[in-house]
């Protein structure tokens, strides 16, 4: 059986198809990477940001008052400990469950 040129240019137009199809696929798999890089990056400085704020709430932790203490006082840091004390009796600890036979006891061996 010998191979018509109809058969030929049907073949190479399905060929572009094929090749068409991969290389669409190929780059909707990068833009799915790029995009979940890009977020990736932005909740990273989201987060880095968000450390900085909190250096700048603190930034009076440094300063020495003039009756010798540092910047906040310690009825600051005592409530601050209070709030961290009540924040992890807050947490719940998981809880534990108990698995039982229900049959258990209800079948006696006297045989021995």
């Amino acid at each position: 059986m010998a191979i018509q040129p109809i058969d030929l240019s049907t073949m190479y137009s399905q060929m572009d198809n094929v090749a068409k199809f991969s290389a669409s696929q190929n780059k909707i798999a990068q833009v799915v990477n790029q995009i979940g890089a890009d977020r990736v990056a932005q909740d990273t400085s989201e987060k880095s940001k968000t450390v900085q704020e909190v250096a700048k709430e603190d930034s009076e932790a440094g300063i020495i008052n003039k009756d010798a203490r540092n910047g906040s006082s310690g009825e600051q840091m005592q409530n601050k400990s209070k709030k961290n004390k009540d924040s992890q009796e807050d947490e719940t600890p998981p809880k534990q469950y108990e698995f039982t036979d229900p049959l258990l006891g209800r079948h006696i061996d006297i045989t021995g």
